[in-house]
């Protein structure tokens, strides 16, 4: 009995489709209203709450030669186990000992993933691929929707590279809902 090449390719694409499909729901999940908002609020070693604001771009890994916020609330997502090294605040170089360092996980946290932090390649090839288009963050229901659209992909002719573009509109929009089983009221 032959292979049906065909169908070996039709089963590769699909499963790479659900993969596609997994990170936009794993991608929802990030803290995306920072984006849309411009501010991240976030509280300082002492307990106080601070305010920087953040760019607003909502599609690409990088803003002004640094990660885009996008970017660093996918990374913090995708990568939300990482155990990442806080560097240490006093160092005595003559023995060879540093106070006060601590390992943290970026717990989904993107006031944890820095500007220049190196960022995973699932990361980047997400935030190219997909524009954040709408987000709805959680309700007090914990009713909560994210809207991305998938630009085109195209070879480049000189270096037969994967590029994505959105310059004739989007080949996919992806509605990511979650929500929360109701409570039963008595």
């Amino acid at each position: 009995m032959s292979k049906n090449i065909k169908t070996q390719e039709a089963k590769l694409d699909l499963i790479t489709k659900f993969l596609d499909y997994a990170n936009c729901a794993d991608a929802s999940y990030a803290m995306l209203q920072y984006v849309f908002k411009g501010v991240i609020k976030y509280k300082n070693d002492n307990g106080n709450e601070l305010e920087k604001k953040v760019d607003t771009q909502r599609l690409g890994d990088k803003h002004n030669n640094q990660n885009s916020t996008y970017a660093r609330a996918i990374q913090a997502r995708f990568e939300q186990n990482k155990i990442v090294k806080i560097e240490p605040k006093y160092c005595i170089s003559l023995i060879n000992t540093c106070f006060d360092s601590k390992e943290i996980t970026l717990d989904n946290d993107i006031s944890r993933v820095g500007l220049n932090d190196a960022l995973s390649k699932r990361t980047i090839d997400f935030v190219n691929r997909f524009k954040l288009l709408k987000h709805q963050p959680n309700t007090t229901s914990g009713f909560s929707v994210t809207l991305f659209g998938e630009k085109r992909k195209q070879i480049d002719s000189k270096t037969k590279e994967k590029i994505y573009t959105s310059e004739y509109g989007y080949i996919n929009y992806i509605l990511a809902i979650r929500g929360i089983e109701p409570k039963e009221v008595k």
